[in-house]
């Protein structure tokens, strides 16, 4: 599979290590071609480069999304501003080395507790929208941090949750509809004086029309960074699964996000973020026109899917090794979304991305 790669100026003057090629397998240098000075550097290195994976490599972004993930699990439970800061600069800095890896990855994989979970799929997304947006660096580093620590005062009733598939009581309805300002309330206590930050997690469950929560405000009260923060998280929590039900496909969350939504979420962040995504964004689980089980692996122009890896074969046997395929060609056309099954053998999910 294809992987992005970013060429280090230290290869001036070196024979290049591997085929450089576009996103669509076309090549662009082959390997041990000498970059001659700085203008040819720069010439190859100014287009959006990728090369094979390779097995086993240990330099993976999913292997250090995996430990980052650990740290953001202790961080959240004794929160410290510097280190929450370090922690998202680190999750961005993955997010731009790859990803379709880190959105995929992040879907299929349980990370963390489930509300750590979902916090760092929210993150992932709203990091990819917020360069869109123009956003500044430092208020990219802002909103991820808002992402990661919205839930902050309720990580523990949001797990509960993520299992309980009956109706709410009294006392959950309450400190679900408490818990923006009670994570504020908690980021306050440890020093955080960022009102990008600060707003957007206040912010994240109030809808335009005035029908959120906590404060009922309406479109012209809440941040720019708080609308995206709320679409996005009202997208994650469809995709991702429950203990009693499988995700939702990205298609699903849309309909419901220019449906029955409208009116309370911002609806050109949801074009925003259909057009970044597409329908099936990396990490869903497709069928094949020739009957084998795949996963996106890779965005093409405006969201469209155009790469996906075969895992498994018509009779739900393992591939061995995965196959990339281009859902271009006829027989690998996508039918339809799958749900994982408890009986499928054993899959690499790295190895979807070139990694592992």
């Amino acid at each position: 599979m294809l992987r992005p790669v970013q060429l280090d100026p230290g290869l001036i003057g070196q024979p290049l290590p591997w085929d450089l090629r576009t996103e669509s397998g076309v090549l662009i240098a082959a390997a041990g071609l000498v970059l001659a000075d700085a203008a040819h550097f720069q010439r190859i290195a100014a287009r959006a480069l990728f090369r094979e994976g390779e097995e086993g490599a240990d330099d993976a972004p999913l292997t250090r999304l995996v430990e980052m993930a650990t740290q953001v699990e202790a961080s959240l439970k004794d929160p410290q501003v510097g280190a929450l800061r370090a922690l998202v600069r680190a999750l961005l800095a993955l997010l731009r080395s790859d990803a379709d890896a880190c959105l995929g990855y992040a879907c299929l994989v349980q990370l963390a507790r489930p509300g750590v979970g979902h916090a760092l799929r929210v993150l992932f997304i709203t990091g990819l929208l917020a360069e869109q947006l123009d956003f500044t660096e430092s208020e990219q580093e802002s909103l991820a941090a808002a992402a990661l620590t919205m839930n902050l005062a309720s990580l523990d009733l949001h797990d509960r949750l993520h299992g309980y598939a009956g109706e709410l009581s009294v006392s959950d309805r309450a400190a679900l509809r408490a818990h923006p300002q009670a994570a504020v309330d908690s980021l306050v206590r440890i020093g955080v004086d960022d009102p990008l930050w600060l707003d957007a997690v206040r912010q994240h469950h109030e809808n335009l029309d005035g029908s959120g929560y906590p404060a009922g405000l309406s479109v012209g009260a809440i941040s720019l960074a708080a609308r995206l923060l709320r679409v996005v998280d009202y997208y994650c929590a469809k995709i991702g699964g429950r203990n009693y039900r499988p995700p939702r496909s990205a298609s699903f969350a849309f309909q419901e996000l220019f449906g029955r939504e409208k009116s309370h979420l911002d609806n050109q962040m949801a074009v925003m973020l259909l057009r970044r995504l597409g329908i099936y964004p990396p990490g869903t689980l497709v069928r094949l026109a020739n009957r084998e089980t795949a996963c996106i692996a890779r965005r093409g122009q405006g969201g469209v899917a155009r790469w996906a890896v075969s895992m498994l074969d018509a009779r739900e046997r393992a591939l061995d090794p995965q196959q990339t395929r281009d859902l271009n060609a006829r027989n690998h056309a996508i039918i339809g979304t799958a749900d994982r099954q408890p009986g499928w053998p054993k899959i690499n999910w790295m190895a979807i991305w070139g990694y592992g």
